[in-house]
């Protein structure tokens, strides 16, 4: 008869068995990143966010894109290379063209800098900025400021895309300024783009069910002829889990991401949603651009073609499918292609505008002072329609960072996809990355299940920290936790320093994360943002300054403190999940 040590053993080994044999197959089938999600949504009806050395990793999977001549646009077929290795992009497979730095082609004169900016090149379009009308926004009441203040000096369009827009008394000011903006400008266009699952999923205020569309309408109705509201639906939301998906839970399978906020000529983009939180007491990002025709009618277009496939609000409340649309939810295949062909043609290689829109076949063709020289590089990334030109942008540049560079890196979901974690761990430059503390998490003091998502993600941080202990890396990879009273944390993107420099040349800024929603499911865009203006960089520095100056210290002692353990439950989920939180 066999021992308890004996079962126990063989219990252990069929459960390994299963989750390295089996559940890689099932996964895929599953979608349990969504599942997980959805799990841990739907015990509650509330959360918290109102409270408010240098070897090439081994490869798996190889990214490979296919870029047409004259398109960037990036589409990703697999190959495998082991049975054993995990997911990752072959940045030399993807980018390893663009290397044009000659010394008659050179535009910035660091080398590293320059290498970046001949690579995206090949990837989209390049747009040369003036590093005066380039601002980074620090407190949130700042950032609502800046709404309310571009929409009352919008006199030809108003763009918003956001995941959605709260209905509180802020919220509601904000759609009163745009009434008036409309009275006062005939001519004025709005267009505001937001989930549709979200942006209708209603709530009580006061009593009464209301959503952003309900919020919305009023603005609708009275200027029909100058305002529209587009709300895109995935298309991974269709079938079965069309029908038996509550509202909450459905956001779980995909969301537009994108917050840009646009007037005339100045943009504003951020990580930011359209809600109180988010006004007051959730620390974001936010880089202020103005007087940039050429980078606003960027992303002017981006919103007007996700919102030309998109349902639209109409007078009676409505979320409807225009007249010769794809339905995203009966034709799903049809209108993931035709979302792809829509959006490829902006990702245009090898094309370089001025701050006037005009385009030109060569950065030397626009005139700029090699002490001011700036660049912005927009990305988007979007899984349902197999259009990934921000995951291989910012793998490209993981991967590149010299040794000589310093690096750092916020995310408040601080999960990498596996091969962002490959190209972190096998780099070589100093590292510094700020996450949430479980305080500062967005589910912090959340009801039911959801209150065990802060610590998921605190046993995510963990075992990061075990990986960077275990490779080595402790002295080059150091991680700070964001902590301050009654605040949540929500920023992302990354600063990187030129060769030997010590303020930031580099940063990644805009709606992506670094982990598998971002960059399977949601819609995304940023901008890469390199510039030589001393000024500009102090502006970057400083943002970063500010973002780390509430952080506490975090290694691996950090968790053997009593407030830091996690539940058996919590284990299981993240030993199950975690790749896919």
């Amino acid at each position: 008869m066999p021992t308890l040590a004996t079962v126990i053993a063989f219990c252990v080994t069929l459960f390994n068995m299963i989750k390295i044999r089996l559940w890689p197959r099932i996964l895929p089938l599953i979608q349990p990143q969504r599942l997980f999600t959805a799990f841990m949504i739907y015990g509650t009806s509330k959360t918290a966010t109102n409270k408010n050395n240098g070897k090439k990793p081994i490869l798996k999977k190889s990214i490979k894109t296919s870029i047409p001549i004259g398109s960037a646009s990036l589409k990703r077929s697999f190959s495998t290379k082991t049975p054993s290795a995990k997911n990752n992009v072959n940045t030399n497979d993807n980018i390893n063209n663009g290397n044009n730095n000659t010394s008659n082609n050179v535009i910035f004169q660091d080398k590293f800098m320059d290498d970046v900016f001949w690579n995206l090149s090949t990837q989209g379009p390049a747009f040369s900025v003036n590093p005066s009308n380039i601002d980074f926004i620090q407190e949130p009441n700042d950032f609502y400021n800046h709404l309310i203040d571009g929409i009352k000096r919008a006199t030809k369009r108003i763009t918003f895309a956001s995941l959605y827009l709260g209905t509180g008394k802020q919220e509601i000011q904000m759609v009163k300024e745009l009434e008036e903006a409309c009275m006062r400008n005939p001519e004025l266009k709005v267009h505001i783009l937001l989930d549709g699952l979200r942006g209708t999923r209603l709530g009580l205020v006061d009593g009464v069910k209301q959503s952003s569309a309900t919020l919305l309408l009023n603005l609708y109705k009275q200027y029909p002829n100058q305002v529209e509201i587009s709300l895109y639906h995935t298309p991974d939301l269709n079938g079965i889990l069309k029908k038996v998906l509550p509202p909450r839970v459905n956001e779980t399978i995909g969301v537009n991401h994108i917050k840009t906020y646009l007037f005339d000529d100045d943009l504003l983009l951020s990580g930011a949603n359209l809600s109180k939180d988010y006004f007051t007491n959730r620390q974001d990002r936010y880089v202020w651009i103005r007087a940039t025709k050429s980078v606003s009618n960027y992303f002017n277009k981006i919103v007007e073609i996700i919102g030309s496939f998109s349902l639209k609000l109409s007078e009676d409340g409505q979320a409807v499918l225009p007249p010769k649309s794809v339905d995203p939810v009966t034709a799903s295949n049809e209108f993931k292609s035709y979302a792809y062909r829509k959006l490829a043609n902006l990702l245009k290689a090898n094309q370089f505008y001025d701050n006037n829109g005009q385009c030109h076949s060569s950065p030397h063709d626009i005139t700029q002072d090699v002490n001011d020289c700036t660049w912005i590089f927009p990305t988007i990334q979007m899984g349902p329609f197999d259009i990934r030109q921000d995951e291989v942008v910012t793998s490209f540049i993981f991967s590149q960072i010299p040794k000589d560079s310093k690096f750092f890196i916020t995310s408040p979901y601080f999960n990498l996809t596996p091969n962002y974690l490959d190209l972190i761990l096998s780099g070589k430059p100093q590292l510094d990355i700020i996450t949430c503390s479980p305080e500062a998490n967005g589910f912090h003091g959340a009801k039911g299940i959801s209150s065990a998502i802060p610590d998921c993600y605190s046993l995510i941080e963990k075992s990061f920290l075990q990986k960077v202990q275990d490779s080595g890396n402790n002295q080059r990879i150091k991680v700070q936790e964001y902590i301050r009273k009654d605040w949540t944390y929500h920023g992302k993107g990354l600063w990187i320093t030129a060769q030997k420099g010590q303020i930031p040349a580099i940063t990644l800024i805009g709606s992506p994360n670094f982990g598998s929603r971002s960059v399977e499911k949601d819609l995304e865009a940023q901008i890469v943002l390199l510039t030589q203006n001393k000024s500009l960089q102090t502006k970057m520095d400083n943002e970063r300054k500010y973002l780390w100056s509430d952080t506490r210290d975090a290694n691996l002692d950090s968790f053997n403190q009593p407030e830091r353990k996690v539940s058996l439950f919590v284990k299981i989920i993240v030993y199950l999940f975690g790749n896919y939180l």
